[in-house]
């Protein structure tokens, strides 16, 4: 799939103008990265996304612009990097956190219920669950997820299997406690936590367009503060080392 890509740049800068890659193709060898057995695919998938931003940036490849659909593929390369090894696991973790900065501070757009569900799937795959890493990284993200009014199905979903159940139960506070007989549903949580979730069906038909543009989504206040690593040290990990 990256020789794919590389070989469609090559016929471009030969003249063939229709061949230029644009964000739809990356996003797709992206998604094929995922897919694949090989246990750095988080950090390959990341390399696609600097290959875009840097084309992008440089005015290139004005069509490589990444966009939410784009860190979303790369969350997902690391939600699926669990099969590795601890170090496996802890530069997939790193590459997480920092795609999800990176794209709360860019202008390429801004999470949104499937990015979030893809972060919290990497926490729950790749922390192990007596760790309390789990715990400072799940807060701050759900939080942050709330003001973005983009807890959907997935973030709940998800949530469950990320955040330790005591951390569950704080976080959903009365949500849960008027739940006690039954699982939360996404019907029970305050309008505020999901006013800006799109539907799935919309979601999977701009995703093969190539994604929306970066005014779709609205800021929603001042960000959580999410400068940690996989070791709970300060600052932004460098997934790429």
């Amino acid at each position: 799939s990256q020789a794919l890509l590389n070989h469609m740049w090559e016929q471009y800068e030969d003249g063939n103008r229709d061949l230029r890659p644009d964000a739809l193709a990356y996003n797709t060898v992206i998604n094929a990265v995922s897919k694949s057995n090989r246990q750095d695919k988080a950090q390959r998938a990341l390399r696609i996304l600097r290959t875009m931003d840097k084309l992008y940036r440089a005015g290139l490849n004005k069509n490589a612009r990444p966009n939410e659909f784009t860190y979303t593929s790369v969350l997902n390369s690391c939600a699926f990097s669990s099969l590795g090894g601890n170090e496996v696991r802890k530069k997939a973790l790193d590459t997480a956190i920092f795609t999800l900065e990176e794209l709360q501070e860019s202008s390429y757009g801004n999470p949104n219920h499937v990015t979030y569900g893809m972060f919290l799937k990497s926490v729950a795959n790749l922390i192990p669950t007596d760790e309390e890493r789990r715990r400072i990284v799940v807060e701050p993200v759900f939080l942050q997820c709330c003001k973005d009014g983009q807890v959907g199905e997935i973030v709940l979903r998800q949530l469950r299997y990320a955040a330790p159940a005591d951390l569950y139960e704080k976080l959903l506070g009365e949500v849960v406690a008027q739940n006690k007989s039954k699982q939360v549903r996404i019907e029970d949580l305050p309008i505020e936590w999901r006013c800006n979730v799109r539907n799935e069906r919309e979601w999977n038909k701009n995703k093969k367009k190539g994604g929306l543009h970066n005014n779709m989504y609205k800021k929603q206040g001042k960000r959580v503060n999410m400068r940690y690593d996989s070791n709970n040290t300060p600052g932004r990990p460098n997934p790429l080392l």
